[in-house]
């Protein structure tokens, strides 16, 4: 590689893109059939979004080095974005074809499959990586990701923790892996796995966002709990008079609400308090979920100190208000992803 392709593959990395391409273009200008050089340019545009630019770049280099693996799979990448996937992947496998032996061409071959669903061939160039790559991180995320893709969870949980075990510091890791422990409806260790991310990358954008996800289905449960504990309140006597058994009703119920939640929250790491605020700033219905959540519970509190099972009916309604405040919320959020 020479001196300058060196130079504009350190900018890319730095994320420094418009210095990387100045620098690129600069020695093209003198040299505008290096292959090298345009290669680096069509990494640079990838890297910066500019897709159709990369593309051409990518084109150029083909021309100049045609049996050079990277411009394949770098055009194979650069047409999988643009959405021309049956090109992406008939560039994808010429890459591997030229260098069978070559981790970064398997992955960049994964990738176009994965992008263009075809999720089990995908599966089986990244078991490749696996097999050409054992001490990557990468190759095990990679495998890790198309197998989460695929619903195969087994595989993905196990790729995941060798990522992790590979470098414990893999915060996109540690996120995915919390992301399948919300799937498995095991949002308490999701919480903590989402924490630990956040820690590790404090810039991951969608931690917090997945945090939000945690945090509506750890309502969810605690609802359902409570529409349970209702009809057991509602159908375990009557009267609007105030009743020993009412104060005894609504004492379990507290008891095992907290019972519930000491549960939830005892192996939580520390930082996660400043998590939740934030992602509770950020998500409006969600506040006033736990909110509304918290009344429910302290209209429990008052029925204990009081007898009078007739507030019970407070906790019906609040819940039936949460349920349909759910119900738009989700058909809101899958309109607006559709479009």
């Amino acid at each position: 590689m020479s001196t300058a392709a060196q130079r504009v593959e350190y900018l890319r990395e730095l994320g420094r893109f418009d210095d990387a391409e100045r620098e690129a273009r600069t020695a093209l200008a003198a040299e505008p059939q290096d292959a090298t050089l345009l290669v680096a340019l069509a990494a640079v545009l990838l890297g910066a979004g500019r897709h159709a630019e990369g593309l051409a770049a990518a084109d150029a280099a083909t021309a100049a080095a045609p049996q050079d693996e990277r411009v394949h799979r770098l055009r194979g990448l650069l047409l999988s974005y643009m959405g021309r996937h049956h090109e992406a992947v008939q560039a994808g496998y010429t890459a591997v074809s030229l260098a069978p032996e070559e981790p970064y061409a398997a992955t960049g071959y994964a990738r176009v499959l994965q992008r263009a669903g075809r999720l089990t061939d995908a599966m089986t160039v990244a078991h490749r990586l696996v097999a050409l790559a054992p001490n990557s991180a990468a190759s095990h995320f990679l495998l890790a990701d198309v197998a989460s893709d695929l619903g195969d969870r087994r595989t993905a949980r196990a790729s995941y923790a060798e990522v992790l075990r590979l470098d414990p510091q893999h915060a996109a890791a540690r996120h995915d892996l919390a992301v399948l422990d919300a799937r498995s409806h095991r949002p308490a260790r999701a919480l903590a796995g989402l924490v630990d991310a956040g820690t590790m990358d404090p810039s991951m954008p969608q931690v917090l966002q997945t945090v939000t996800a945690v945090l509506w289905q750890l309502s969810w449960r605690l609802r359902m709990w409570l529409a349970v504990a209702t009809v057991i309140a509602v159908f375990s006597g009557s009267g609007t008079e105030p009743s020993w058994s009412a104060r005894i009703t609504a004492a379990a119920i507290l008891l095992a609400s907290a019972a519930l939640a000491w549960l939830t929250v005892r192996d939580l790491p520390a930082g996660t308090r400043p998590v939740v605020r934030a992602a509770l700033r950020t998500d409006g219905p969600l506040r006033f979920t736990w909110i509304a959540t918290g009344v429910c519970l302290a209209v429990y509190a008052v029925v204990a100190v009081t007898g009078l099972r007739v507030l019970v009916v407070i906790v019906w309604l609040a819940l039936a208000l949460l349920g349909w405040l759910t119900l738009g919320v989700r058909i809101v959020r899958s309109a607006r992803r559709r479009g």
